[in-house]
């Protein structure tokens, strides 16, 4: 019997979601997000009606201030010992937290404090209580995020005339710490994920000033390289402590192309340094969540960690609570990519539980989204609504298509997430299907062979980013999917993606249509073109044609562009999903398909983590052997299927 320590559900996210949304700094100036923000209930009540044959004690710890009652008669102080004798009992708790998390741990040789217990924000709704594996001891509360930390060193010391540069070797997220200061005047530290960024005083976006201490351990941020402008600090003992949430790889992937292995790692290298208290966007600049960017890490972790939990946590955050008054991240396509994300968490593990709780919510957000369409049912600008999609110059006067797709897929997925909680669905997909119809009606060009990025506006363009949502989101049938890949994907005279998000949308749905040795190719170039310029983690945006520190400037700052971004780590996905072949074909894979496809490469090995399990895949020189430990798995060649067999390896000769 192990107590953990419990809160209301849903709060645990919100209060370090708080935290995290409150860090950001750029140039020395606090910057926190520009969006609602949710936070916990200050004063929640605990309740647990139990039955004991024994006499029995408890002592009730908690985070606040409050008390508890015992059989509705008795109100003792929290970190009391209650004493009681046998028979039915009720306790109850309330706190109240005005700075933190109210929770509370139970210490008892009767019962514990977990999920069982009841838990309201002071009303009559009461909810099961949520926990977490990571907090069983009562002296680690969940005010603290569980984070790891490593030593690391620099690689390089080099002295300069205006101070002394520190190399890392690689991108990472760490606290600083800085001994032997000793009769030093007031200096300032500059980081930089470039060299040129960290000795630019006047232009790096992070820097601490500091004074008056002989020894430093700051706050963590990213960096690779640090400067310290004085000479002074050639005495110093400088090295770093990285802060890192200990997720394990089950993902691998291997092909003998060394660039392209390269390109796996280091993209599997910069989802760790993205995947902490939630998913976030980049560790340098905005640390925040953001709804489509967490959409496409969903994805992502699905083929390394397959972790649940952290993906629960960036769903919760991200709906926030009702009622809604404004989009996720104040985006229009966010909001739709919640709801997606949703529905790809519950098919990938098979969570009913974790649905049923936030359907509520993706309800409210539905029924937002749905009180700001206009009078054809079209999405379209409204004042404080963002229509992002990318950064790239696409047609956004009046109906968008691409808002409109994925405003189909999210009707969809609201019907099967309805399903999936026991409730019926059919109003949604009833939705869907007229949406359906007239996006075809208004958007496709037959004589083009592709979609238009708006009619409203008379500019009728054609190009890549909406016919990619088209094919993603499944408003393009079999027919249209073949013209657009013709006429538009692989047409060079459209102009091509720059950024590492929509270029992985992009080489999906290419991937979908069986162009595997096209996305290889654009992983080469593309992904590969960063590594060759040195990166050590995958880009926010990478322009070929850009020059020297030009690859460092966006947002009008000259070291505005994040050079770890977690939307850069789809390679880690398109490998495992389209390569290996490995993919759930129902919630939780309960069963599972196994269909490698080599895309031109020698040899292909990897695993695949699935929901309760894996899949190794691995082929050379015409044989094919495939191993897992679930059932429910079948290998597709062709149009055979052949069963896996739980903890057995099927071996096959075939050329594929």
């Amino acid at each position: 019997m192990q107590s953990k320590w419990i809160w209301y559900r849903g709060d645990f996210e919100f209060y370090h979601g708080l935290k995290l949304h409150m860090r950001r700094k750029e140039f020395g100036a606090d910057y926190p997000a520009f969006w609602n923000q949710p936070n916990v209930y200050p004063t929640v009540t605990f309740m647990k009606t139990f039955h004991t044959d024994t006499e029995g004690y408890v002592k009730i710890l908690a985070c606040g201030k409050g008390y508890v009652m015992f059989d509705n008669t008795y109100r003792f102080n929290v970190g009391q010992d209650i004493f009681f004798g046998e028979g039915d009992h009720t306790v109850v708790v309330r706190i109240c937290n005005t700075s933190g998390l109210p929770c509370i741990y139970a210490i008892s040789d009767t019962f514990c404090t977990d999920r069982s217990w009841l838990v309201s924000p002071n009303t009559e709704d009461y909810i099961n209580a949520g926990d977490s594996p990571e907090y069983t001891e009562p002296d680690k509360t969940p005010e603290t995020f569980p984070f790891a930390y490593r030593k690391i060193t620099p690689e390089s010391i080099r002295t300069r005339e205006d101070g002394v540069l520190y190399d890392f070797g690689q991108e990472t997220f760490a606290e600083l710490s800085i001994e032997n200061a000793v009769d030093t005047e007031d200096f300032t530290v500059y980081f930089g994920e470039s060299a040129e960024e960290a000795t630019d005083c006047r232009n790096a976006l992070l820097f601490e000033r500091l004074s008056g201490k002989m020894s430093y351990r700051l706050p963590a941020c990213a960096f690779r390289y640090v400067f310290i402008p004085t000479k002074l600090a050639a005495s110093f003992a400088v090295s770093a402590f990285y802060e890192y949430l200990p997720l394990e790889d089950i993902g691998s992937f291997e092909c003998g192309d060394k660039l392209i292995d390269r390109v796996w790692k280091v993209s599997a290298y910069t989802f760790h340094l993205c995947s902490r208290e939630f998913f976030i966007d980049g560790i340098k600049r905005d640390r925040w969540v953001w709804g489509g960017d967490a959409y496409q890490s969903y994805m992502i972790n699905d083929y390394l960690f397959h972790d649940n939990g952290i993906t629960r946590r960036t769903l919760t955050l991200l709906l926030g609570k009702e009622p809604y008054s404004q989009h996720v991240n104040t985006i229009t396509d966010y909001s739709l990519y919640v709801i997606m994300g949703a529905y790809n968490y519950y098919f990938s593990s098979g969570d009913a539980d974790f649905i049923k709780f936030i359907l509520p919510r993706l309800k409210a957000l539905y029924k937002f989204i749905i009180s700001n369409l206009d009078g054809r049912g079209y999405i379209v600008y409204r004042r404080g609504f963002w229509i992002f999609i990318d950064w790239a110059d696409i047609d956004k006067g009046g109906a968008n298509a691409g808002e409109q797709m994925l405003l189909y897929k999210a009707m969809l997925d609201m019907s099967l997430l309805c399903e999936a909680a026991g409730e019926d669905g059919s109003e949604y997909k009833a939705a869907a299907e007229t949406l359906y119809g007239n996006i075809q009606r208004d958007f496709w060009r037959e004589d083009r062979g592709a979609y238009v990025d708006s009619f409203d506006s008379g500019l009728e363009k054609v190009g890549r980013h909406i016919n990619v949502l088209a094919i993603m989101t499944g408003a393009a049938d079999e027919e249209k999917r073949a013209l657009i890949l013709d006429n538009v994907l692989k047409n060079d005279a459209v102009p091509p993606i720059t950024t590492p998000y929509f270029g992985f949308y992009e080489l999906d749905v290419l991937c979908s249509c069986g162009e595997l040795e096209y996305a290889k190719e654009r992983m080469r170039s593309y992904w590969g073109g960063m590594l060759k310029l040195g990166a050590t983690s995958i880009w926010e945006q990478y322009i070929p044609t850009e020059q020297g520190a030009e690859h460092y400037a966006m947002y009008n700052m000259k070291y505005g562009r994040s050079l770890c971004h977690a939307w850069g780590a789809g390679p880690v996905y398109l490998l495992g999903r389209y390569f290996l072949g490995v993919r759930a074909t129902s919630p939780g894979a309960s069963t599972f398909e196994v269909k490698p496809e080599p895309g031109g490469f020698d040899k292909i090995m990897g695993t695949v983590p699935l929901q309760d399990g894996y899949v190794y895949v691995e082929y050379e020189n015409g044989k094919l052997k495939v191993y897992t430990d679930k059932e429910g798995g079948s290998l597709v060649l062709g149009n055979k299927k052949l069963a896996l067999k739980k903890d057995e390896t099927l071996t096959v000769l075939v050329e594929l």
